[in-house]
């Protein structure tokens, strides 16, 4: 966030959220001793009231009533993003220590964490409470450990690591029916304790013992607490009243009537307190042990809902627009040479080929290498004399023959069912290749072709063939015989 020395603070930017949607900045400068605030921007991205804020380097993020979250980066004052997410108001919205992620609760019951820079949802608890609205959110200074309270009155500790509910302590024996409105969640700045305040009472717990360390109780209603130091805290009251209290002992140091209506938010940077009320009121205070100083006020004419600290980042909006003229030539130079490195050109000429043509050229340069790969995996036959031709073209008739053999076998076995096993044997014997065969087994198997055919004719010629049918006669034709017939008689 921003390192004040006590010497010569840095300056630092007051961000305020209000009723009527407005952010609002404030920078604080000291000048001599004597500090001034300045506004320096103001915008209404949101279309209800703003709830929560938070800053972490050079983020800023705000959620509101009208169930959304807003990011800036402060570099360059600019919006960078809204999320969504939520489908309710947006009561807190916090960053890890390191600023690597946001942490976000709504009154729809959920819990988000998102990465910051990308800002993609990582984990979304959907009913961390029951399913009932999350009032505030906590989390650990070491950025492993997170503490939420909601309408369901218990007190959730989260690991952070794993992504999961670690423990759960009912607060309804303690608080009763306030268990339910816990809104102040705090953590000590070495994380060893954390304090939950409601209506009157402060309790806090100590993570050693696990349990209640100390109790503080108040006459008005407990709006806003800040820690000071690790055993220091600021309450602010409804009646516009700031105390100081010692938590080894529990009693008040310094009291002040800080504004007219109630202290609704505070924060702390070294000796310097930041309090803000309902009216509008911005003050900044010097806090001594015994002691607080108002240095300087501001009315913002608006109702405050919200406040934090965060460091101004002007200097990098500065850094840019300082660059001078002659830099952004020698880049764009720099470009421009690069660019005119990278030169195609031919062999031997200087003229550029266009991509086209050289692409025409290298697939013809393909195929005549697979063409000589191809010739010389194959090359061409050498011509052979006409009498080895001839032998080629009569193994070629022989083996033709067996396929005719196998027609013949298969028409005779029709009838036969027993015989199919024999009929399967032979097709395998006769269909297999010539080259395998040898030249007595061929002239065997033409023999044998040559004697079926002759049995063939002989049964054609025989009278063991069935006659031819003779065509019936139409009825003209068997009365113009009969008249014939009649009239040789005559």
């Amino acid at each position: 966030m921003v390192c004040l020395d006590s010497n010569m603070p840095d300056p630092f930017e007051i961000i305020v959220g209000t009723y009527e949607q407005y952010l609002l900045g404030y920078k604080v400068n000291n000048i001599v001793n004597e500090y001034k605030m300045e506004r320096t921007f103001a915008t209404r991205s949101h279309l209800n009231s703003v709830r929560s804020i938070a800053s972490n380097k050079h983020y800023l993020a705000s959620g509101g009533a009208d169930d959304s979250v807003y990011l800036y980066d402060m570099r360059y004052r600019v919006e960078s993003g809204r999320l969504i997410h939520h489908n309710n108001t947006v009561n807190c919205v916090t960053f890890s220590p390191e600023a690597s992620h946001l942490f976000t609760c709504s009154n729809d019951g959920t819990i988000a964490a998102i990465r910051c820079g990308n800002w993609q949802i990582e984990k979304h608890w959907q009913k961390p409470h029951k399913g009932l609205a999350v009032n505030t959110l906590a989390i650990h200074p070491t950025g492993k450990i997170a503490l939420s309270t909601g309408a369901d009155g218990i007190l959730r500790t989260w690991n952070l690591v794993k992504g999961r509910q670690a423990y759960a302590t009912n607060l309804a024996p303690r608080l009763k029916l306030d268990a339910a409105n816990v809104t102040v969640l705090k953590w000590s700045p070495n994380g060893e304790k954390y304090l939950l305040a409601v209506n009157q009472r402060i309790d806090i717990y100590s993570v050693e013992l696990a349990g209640i360390d100390s109790e503080i109780k108040l006459d008005s209603k407990i709006i806003c607490v800040e820690f000071l130091r690790d055993d220091l805290i600021a309450v602010g009251l409804e009646n516009g009243q700031i105390k100081f209290y010692d938590l080894e002992t529990s009693v008040p140091t310094v009291e002040a009537i800080a504004h007219d209506i109630r202290v609704k938010c505070m924060a702390f940077k070294d000796d310097l307190l930041v309090t803000a009320s309902s009216s509008g009121e911005i003050k900044l205070w010097r806090y001594s042990r015994h002691k607080l100083d108002m240095l300087q006020s501001v009315n913002c004419g608006a109702r405050i809902t919200c406040l934090s600290l965060a460091m101004p980042c002007a200097n990098l909006v500065r850094d840019t627009e300082v660059k001078s003229e002659e830099e952004l030539e020698e880049k764009e130079k720099r470009k421009f040479r690069l660019r005119q490195e990278v030169i195609v050109e031919q062999e031997g000429d200087w003229e550029v080929t266009p991509i086209e043509d050289s692409q025409k050229d290298k697939k013809k340069k393909k195929k005549k290498r697979r063409s000589m790969e191809d010739s010389e995996s194959n090359p061409p036959a050498r011509k052979k004399n006409k009498a080895i031709l001839k032998k080629k073209k009569r193994e070629d008739d022989a083996g033709e023959i067996p396929t005719k053999r196998s027609k013949l076998w298969t028409v005779e076995d029709t009838n036969n069912n027993n015989s199919n096993e024999k009929r399967k044997e032979t097709d395998e014997s006769e269909n297999l290749p010539l080259k395998k065969m040898k030249s007595s087994e061929k002239s065997s198997k033409v023999n044998v072709m040559r004697k079926l055919k002759k049995k063939l004719r002989q049964l054609e010629e025989s009278d063991d063939v069935p006659p031819k049918k003779k065509k019936k006669k139409t009825v003209a034709e068997e009365s113009g015989a009969i008249l014939k017939k009649k009239k040789k008689k005559q």
